[in-house]
Formats: structure tokens, C-alpha cells, sequence
């Protein structure tokens, strides 16, 4: 998407037409030919940061962990194209519009993003580990068969539960909240705004610049090996409740296993996952055994979800509205919001 974006022609680019027709021959040869009328220096300029960031929102956008890789990803698992983009890849890594794409969480400087109507009462970050049990409960055990067949479900990795009208009857307006947040970017809100997978495409979302009460600990997600450390430790048997989605998206039957959070919470608030982690980690099976693997879906870039109440707003909410012209994605703020505006 890199070189697409950067071609002269970028809105009908030799790339973006070789994507469409999903053949990896042709990939290849729009690389070796057209490869020339791209000018990489232009990474090398700090405002490339928008350009990098819409073309990490193509990927993200088309993340879909819960069916059967299409044609396009077939032929994008092409060896060949591995290894001719490699070089581009490092380009791009090295990029000064890059370089936060490893940076930790700083827990003084989050941002909230709250889709409710503008209006509502501010957000409550409270509840996390009434979340963390039903999260369990709802992640364990057998699966459901219909007709003979193996039901599909939650396709997730994340300490997100499925709530249900019993649970808006239980707790009213006042759900219990596990929080997730990403930093700000200059000319963005909030990362989130533009980095979503399985996107619900609200046009419009408060922004809420929020802090940690107290000294935090935060476990980082950098590189695969990150998360099967969280695996290894916390691991918890998730077969039942995943395996048609993950055994559909990855071609393995195997057990799967994820970080049990309600455990993962006895040590740490937070759990953050980089941009640069999301792109080596994101949609890979990852080996435990011969038997066993691992998955990471449904995270998305930049994102840290809160294992413990410790959040707290840190000033006023931000509207910002989406603003999408052809291919670009843009966000901008709309106007300032008093805390209890009504």
C-alpha cells in the first residue's frame, strides 16, 4: 500500500490494479516494473507520519479472523512478494513518520474514545473485574453444534465480553467498563479514530484525554515473542469458543490457547499493544507445541486495555468527525465539548 500511495498516478497506481486482481504474478512484475517511479526519500520527511498511518488503516481494514483467507491474501502469501517487499518493508520501519510505531504506553497521556451520542454522561472506569469474569465465563468450554455442524462465535483475542439483555437488565445505563485507549497524533485525536479493525464507521466520536491514578504496570506487546510470554504464563484453553473462526482463518486444526486476562490483571493494570506489534504479531498462528497455537486478533494498533480501574479523565472531551474522500481517511476536530454538556 506503501508504494501504491506514493505513485504518481496513486489514485488508479499500477499496485493498487494488481491488488484487485489478486494474482501474485502480476504483483510481481508491477514491482520489478514499476518499482522505478516510486521515490522512497520521501519517508524520510516527517509529515509522511498521515501517509504511513492510512496505509497501516488498508491493512487493519481488511483484517477478517473470522472466515477463510479470500484470493487476495492468498496471493499476498506469495514467498516471492516477501521477499521483493523486504527491502520497501525496512524503508518504511525506518521512516521518521514511523518512529513512535515501538514506543510503550505513557499511562499520563491516553485518550478515551467514546462513541455514545455527544451529550451522555462522561465515561466510568469502573467494572474491570466484573468484566475479567464474565470475559472467562464466556470464553471456556464447548462449543455449540447445529444440525451437526460447529457454530461459529467471538473470533477475538481481547478482554471483550458479549453482553447480553440479561446484562443491560443487571446493570443499566451504568455497565461495568474495561477501557481501552491509544495515544494522540498530531492532526488525530486519538489512533484509534483511524486504526480499528472490524470497524463500526461512526462518523463522529468524543475524544477523552484521560491519565492513570497511580504508578501503573503495564506489560508491552513489541513482537510476537511478547505475547507468547503472556501465553506461556496465563495461558488459558480457548478451543471450543474459537476453533471454527481460527482453524477457518489459519488452515490449522490445532488446541488454541490465549493469555487468560482475569490472571494476566493479578500483575498487571494494562496491557499495551504497539503498532509495530500489531504488525508482526496481528493474524499469525503462533506455535506453542505440535498440538497447540496461539492467536492474536480483534487488537487493535497502538490500543492498551485496562485490567484495573485506575483510569480517570484528565480535561475535556474533543468531538471529532470523519471526513473520507475516495480512498483518504481523515479525522478532524469539530468543536470543543464542556464535560456536562446535556
Amino acid at each position: 500500500m506503501v508504494l501504491d500511495r506514493l505513485h504518481p498516478e496513486s489514485d488508479s497506481s499500477p499496485f493498487w490494479r494488481a491488488l484487485l486482481n489478486d494474482d501474485s504474478d502480476e504483483m510481481l512484475n508491477v514491482l520489478n516494473t514499476s518499482r522505478p517511479a516510486i521515490d522512497l526519500n520521501a519517508l524520510s520527511d516527517p509529515q509522511s507520519e498521515e501517509l504511513l498511518l492510512n496505509c497501516v488503516a488498508d491493512s487493519v481494514d481488511s483484517a477478517r479472523y473470522w472466515q477463510d483467507p479470500d484470493d487476495g491474501d492468498m496471493a499476498l502469501a506469495d514467498p516471492r512478494l516477501a521477499t521483493a517487499l523486504a527491502p520497501i518493508a525496512a524503508r518504511v520501519a525506518a521512516a521518521a513518520g514511523a518512529v513512535w510505531w515501538s514506543e510503550p504506553m505513557h499511562p499520563s497521556s491516553q485518550v478515551f474514545v467514546d462513541r455514545r451520542e455527544v451529550g451522555d454522561a462522561p465515561p466510568s472506569f469502573q467494572g474491570a473485574h466484573v468484566v475479567l469474569s464474565v470475559w472467562r465465563d464466556q470464553v471456556t468450554g464447548p462449543g455449540k453444534r447445529h444440525k451437526g455442524q460447529w457454530m461459529g462465535g467471538p473470533w477475538w483475542s481481547t478482554p471483550v465480553w458479549s453482553i447480553l439483555a440479561s446484562d443491560m437488565a443487571r446493570y443499566g445505563e451504568t455497565l461495568p467498563l474495561l477501557a481501552r485507549t491509544t495515544r494522540s497524533r498530531p492532526n488525530l485525536g486519538a489512533v484509534e479514530l483511524l486504526l480499528e479493525e472490524d470497524r463500526v464507521g461512526a462518523p463522529a466520536a468524543l475524544c477523552w484525554p484521560v491519565r492513570a491514578q497511580d504508578q501503573v504496570r503495564v506489560f508491552e506487546i513489541d513482537r510476537p515473542d511478547n505475547w507468547l510470554q503472556l501465553v506461556e504464563r496465563y495461558g488459558i484453553d480457548v478451543t471450543g469458543k474459537r476453533m471454527v473462526q481460527w482453524s477457518a482463518a489459519t488452515g490449522l486444526e490445532r488446541r488454541w490457547v490465549i493469555p487468560d486476562w482475569s490472571s494476566v490483571a493479578e500483575d498487571y493494570d494494562a496491557v499495551h499493544l504497539t503498532l509495530n506489534g500489531y504488525l508482526t504479531t496481528s493474524g499469525r498462528a503462533l506455535g506453542l507445541d505440535s498440538d497447540s497455537a496461539t492467536f492474536l486478533a480483534g487488537w487493535n494498533p497502538d490500543e492498551s486495555y485496562w485490567l484495573s480501574d485506575v483510569l480517570e479523565l484528565n480535561g475535556s472531551p474533543v468531538l471529532w468527525v470523519s471526513q473520507e474522500h475516495g480512498r483518504a481517511r481523515e479525522w478532524r476536530p469539530a468543536h470543543e465539548v464542556p464535560r456536562n454538556a446535556s
